[in-house]
């Protein structure tokens, strides 16, 4: 069973979950999330086949990426951190179980997420945080480790390719706290119902390993 489709609630669960609930149907360009997806492979795992969709400009891809490692902090962060960290653990509150895959960790005391972004300056970033509600991400991410720190990495995908350092301040992240632990209630409150809800990626049917029929 793969990360995703593990029984426990992600942050993109909750996600999920919230435009349920307030009935959002969110517009998310196929397009973006396989660029990002495809940037965070080639990022944390540059030894790997990275899997590239026909959608995705390689050279474009390439181009970010270089950005990022030519970046003193960022070489830093992927030199001496712990990469695609995946956490398990219970919520304390409502006995419901939790998942998080962390970008990177560094000494348990610092979580960094890569952002790929198509702002156009450094305040459209910074507004961005609160429009995803990545201060939810944030603190849902520090809890699971039970860090401190959070360290947002914006990756410009547009010239001029800008590397932005973002760590929020600790109001942010406590409104983000706030938020994930309304929704953990609210899962709960309706599973205790007889109402659960069962996120789309809970349902994935498993990869069958072509390599098992040669067994």
């Amino acid at each position: 069973m793969d990360y995703r489709s593990l029984p426990r609630i992600s942050n993109s669960d909750l996600t999920e979950f919230k435009n349920r609930i307030f009935g959002y149907r969110p517009y998310q360009p196929a397009s973006a999330l396989a660029f990002g997806s495809a940037l965070h492979e080639l990022i944390l795992e540059p030894n790997t086949n990275v899997n590239m969709p026909e959608s995705v400009d390689r050279n474009l891809l390439n181009k970010v990426a270089e950005q990022v490692q030519a970046d003193a902090y960022c070489r830093w962060a992927l030199q001496f951190s712990r990469k695609e960290s995946v956490q398990l653990w219970k919520d304390p509150a409502t006995g419901l179980l939790l998942k998080s895959k962390l970008d990177l960790v560094h000494r348990n005391r610092l979580v960094i997420d890569f952002k790929s972004t198509s702002q156009r300056t450094h305040a459209d970033f910074l507004k961005s945080l609160h429009t995803y509600d990545y201060d939810r991400q944030a603190a849902f991410y520090l809890d699971s480790v039970n860090a401190h720190r959070f360290v947002f990495i914006g990756v410009q995908k547009i010239k001029p390719y800008n590397i932005w350092i973002v760590e929020p301040p600790a109001c942010f992240v406590e409104t983000g706290r706030k938020k994930y632990r309304a929704l953990l209630r609210e899962w709960k409150r309706r599973q205790e119902a007889g109402q659960p809800f069962t996120p789309s990626s809970w349902n994935r049917e498993p990869v069958l390993n072509p390599a098992v029929l040669c067994s």
